[in-house]
């Protein structure tokens, strides 16, 4: 992930939780790196002359169990502090995930402001990498330095599906950040109506038991 100007990532309004205090969530957002001209399948970009790192690789899922074991450590942070697993799950790619845990990831490696790969997978609505990820025993009720859990982000960014594969999971819905939000509150204060119907049902049948 290139440093230059035009290559930085910017923080992701609409994943800011917590109110007058910006979450540390979601720190880097693409612009115009190699990796985004890919994915964006930009046509006059030469592969030729394109050489993606490890991580890039991962964010791509373009990695295979061969490539990862001959990394010297499967949780080797880049730039950024950030490892292979982080950014499979920030980009979607569950291929990539499923390699890098067989290959023995930490599904509970924080990155900075103690940002996990069940963070940014729930933040992005990725919910079969949700699901695999607590199936592999990622931390569920873990927090991000201004106290934000997996529900919140897919509460507040309006993933319903994330929000029932983490509720399968049985995450603390009392839960709040340092603002006092829990994932309810955020899905309407974020107007994340799917998001708040699924959260109703299930508090609501749990009522009725």
């Amino acid at each position: 992930m290139s440093e230059d100007s035009n290559s930085r990532w910017d923080l992701n309004s609409s994943f800011i939780l917590s109110g007058h205090r910006k979450s540390a969530f979601i720190p880097y957002r693409p612009t115009n790196t190699v990796l985004t001209n890919l994915q964006r399948g930009n046509t006059e970009t030469d592969s030729s002359e394109i050489s993606l790192n490890f991580h890039e690789k991962a964010a791509q899922g373009e990695i295979t169990e061969e490539m990862v074991k001959e990394q010297a450590l499967v949780d080797a942070v880049d730039q950024y502090e950030f490892t292979a697993l982080h950014w499979a799950c920030y980009y979607g790619q569950l291929s990539s995930v499923k390699i890098l845990v067989k290959c023995g990831a930490d599904v509970n490696k924080l990155a900075p402001d103690y940002v996990s790969p069940l963070l940014l997978a729930a933040a992005g609505g990725h919910n079969e990498i949700v699901k695999f990820l607590l199936q592999h025993k990622a931390d569920i009720n873990h927090t991000d330095i201004v106290g934000n859990t997996a529900l919140m982000y897919a509460a507040g960014g309006n993933h319903p599906h994330t929000c029932n594969e983490l509720i399968a999971f049985h995450p603390d819905l009392t839960e709040s950040n340092e603002n006092g939000d829990t994932a309810y509150s955020l899905a309407i204060r974020n107007k994340a109506s799917l998001a708040q119907t699924v959260l109703e049902n299930h508090i609501f049948s749990y009522f009725l038991k």
